[in-house]
């Protein structure tokens, strides 16, 4: 396939189900693109209680590091160090609503010497003559 999909369907909020439920979907496409729709927002996403439920809309780029819990060493404690995000309004999240980021040109795309040297991309690219691919 071209595209992996994953759907929230009928998703209420714990303790505010008289609110209506949310569905919604994110859609990773092989072009690197990835839209995010919005089919049903029941209420405005600003008015959602961050303190029961916290709503973050957008990408980030984070990795994780697993380390012993002093308190229980059997376990682990994880932490997540977020590098990189860029967020949505939420106030333009709505039913009906989606949002689409597109990938910029990197260097991935180029399959010659040729193209990696004559690109017009902002950073530089090399070509390895022995690996076939740029560095």
């Amino acid at each position: 396939g071209t595209v992996f999909v994953v759907q929230w369907d009928k998703v209420y909020l714990q303790g505010k189900e008289d609110l209506g439920s949310f569905t919604f979907q994110a859609a990773l496409h092989s072009n690197g693109r990835i839209v995010f729709g919005y089919q049903e927002i029941p209420v405005p996403v600003l008015r959602i209680s961050a303190s029961q439920h916290p709503v973050k809309a957008g990408l980030s780029d984070a990795f994780m590091v697993l380390n012993p819990s002093p308190d229980v060493p059997e376990s682990r404690r994880r932490t997540i160090y977020e590098y990189h995000r860029v967020e949505l309004d939420t106030s333009r999240i709505t039913s009906l609503s989606a949002v689409e980021f597109t990938p910029l040109p990197t260097c991935l795309q180029h399959q010659s010497c040729e193209m990696c040297v004559s690109s017009e991309l902002t950073f530089n690219c090399s070509w390895c003559h022995v690996l076939q691919r740029y560095l």
